[in-house]
């Protein structure tokens, strides 16, 4: 039987220190169908506390790139 894996997260934190361990956590997780699909995986943060860690053909494989989205707004920095 062959195993599911997912091909994005969505990471939620509430401060750094859990932050790198959360994150960390989800690139393993998200490791063996980036191998399997030969490509890396994109680590994009949303803002201060929320992360989606992808699955990425743009990313090449073995590679993982962190991205930034845009903020359109001032006040989502706050």
């Amino acid at each position: 039987m062959t195993r599911s894996y997912p091909l994005q997260r969505a990471v939620i934190v509430k401060d750094a220190q859990g932050r790198d361990t959360a994150l960390s956590e989800a690139v393993q997780e998200l490791i063996p169908e980036a191998l399997r699909q030969r490509t890396g995986i994109s680590v994009t943060r949303q803002s201060w506390t929320e992360y989606n860690v992808a699955v990425d053909i743009t990313v090449p494989c073995g590679q993982i790139h962190e991205r930034h989205s845009h903020v359109t707004n001032m006040a989502e920095l706050s």
